[in-house]
Parts: C-alpha cells; sequence; structure tokens
C-alpha cells in the first residue's frame, strides 16, 4: 500500500468537510484508505452558483494494485433554468431537450452517486470544476457531504508519469488516445469518467502497480 499511496501523492488535494479544495493546502494529512470514485460532471456553464449540473457519472474502484472497478453508474440531470445556460458549454455538453427527456431530478442524481461511492475519495481529470460543482450540489440539495475529504486530480499524477514527447497537451482525450485507450463517446459524463479510471490505471500499470 505504500508504493500505491506513493504513486497517487501527486494528485491529492485536501477538501473542506463541505467538499470544498482547501486554499492553501495541497494534500491531505492521511493517504486515502478507502474506494476512489472516478467522476465527470457535465455543466449548463462554468459558475456553479449560476449553471447546474446536467450530466454525471462515477466509476468506483478499490484501492489495490489496479484498481479495480467495482461499480460504476451514470445519468443526465433535468436542468431547472436552461435559460440561463452558456449556450458552448450545451453544445459540449450535447444537451438537447429530446435528449434530457428522461433525465433525473439533481436530488435523485446525488444521492445515487453518494450511494455509489459513498465514503470514497472522489477522483477526476482536473477536478478543480467538478469538485466546486459537486461542493454546491451538495449544498444546494440540503445534503451532508457523503465522500471522503480529499480529492485526486488523476491529470496531476498524468503530468508526473509520462515522459517528454509522450503527449502534446494534458487534456483527457489526447492522453487517453495516446495510451492507446478507446473511447466511449464525446463529453458525456460517465464515457468520460471511464476514460479518467482507464487512464488511471493504465499509469498505474506503468508503475509496476497493476493487479498480481
Amino acid at each position: 500500500m505504500e508504493a500505491l499511496a506513493e504513486f497517487l501523492r501527486p494528485g491529492l488535494r485536501a477538501l473542506t468537510e463541505a467538499g470544498a479544495l482547501r486554499e492553501g493546502v495541497e494534500r491531505p494529512a492521511a493517504p486515502p484508505d478507502g474506494p476512489l470514485l472516478v467522476v465527470d460532471l457535465e455543466m449548463s456553464g462554468p459558475n456553479p452558483r449560476e449553471h447546474e449540473v446536467i450530466d454525471l457519472g462515477g466509476v468506483r474502484a478499490a484501492l489495490a494494485p489496479g484498481f479495480p472497478e467495482e461499480a460504476a453508474w451514470g445519468a443526465r440531470v433535468r436542468p431547472l433554468h436552461i435559460g440561463t445556460a452558456n449556450p458552448a458549454s450545451l453544445k459540449v455538453a450535447g444537451y438537447a431537450p429530446r435528449a434530457w427527456r428522461n433525465a433525473i431530478a439533481l436530488e435523485e442524481a446525488f444521492a445515487r452517486l453518494a450511494k455509489l461511492g459513498r465514503g470514497a475519495t472522489i477522483a477526476g481529470w482536473g477536478i478543480s470544476g467538478d469538485m466546486a460543482f459537486l461542493a454546491e450540489t451538495a449544498r444546494r440539495t440540503g445534503a451532508p457531504w457523503p465522500f471522503a475529504e480529499a480529492a485526486l486530480d488523476i491529470q496531476r499524477i498524468a503530468r508526473k508519469r509520462l515522459g517528454a514527447g509522450e503527449v502534446e497537451r494534458f487534456n483527457l482525450g489526447h492522453v487517453a488516445d495516446r495510451l492507446g485507450i478507446g473511447r466511449m463517446g464525446e463529453h458525456g459524463a460517465l464515457a468520460d469518467a471511464c476514460a479518467a479510471y482507464d487512464v488511471l490505471v493504465r499509469l498505474a500499470e506503468r508503475a509496476g502497480l497493476g493487479p498480481p
């Protein structure tokens, strides 16, 4: 477990009890001791207080060599004030009223994500934006923060582990392609969560931390 903790260390970020990133504190006091929940969120814009989560997904993985996948889930979320959305953000997310006709309420979506990863360390690619929206979602729904007080930025691990010349830029799609990882789709939350999880697994394998 010591080697696994060292592998994760560059990506760890400390959180408050409400799920916000702690200012000026890079890493939590102790390494993760439970599962990871690799998440991705698609939003109607960049501002957590003005915009909404409209798609989310997560992959729960055991904290063990190879990060064995335990479960996965995702859903589109019904927006309440689409009129305030950023058109460019909606285009990135692929939003269309017909495609979202079976979307679920934010409260249900957050409750199901919490059930999937209760007590887990949230992980993701370039995690700051997702963490801000997750913390705001907990506030909006009146739910206590259900995850660990730590987050893991997989992009930071990739920056440390990938050598010069292996990648030209550190966006998720490019890194996944360079590592030979197939994509399930562009900018769908569960698809991108799966891609981020696969990158983490591949980086661990390269570090000699694959499954026994």
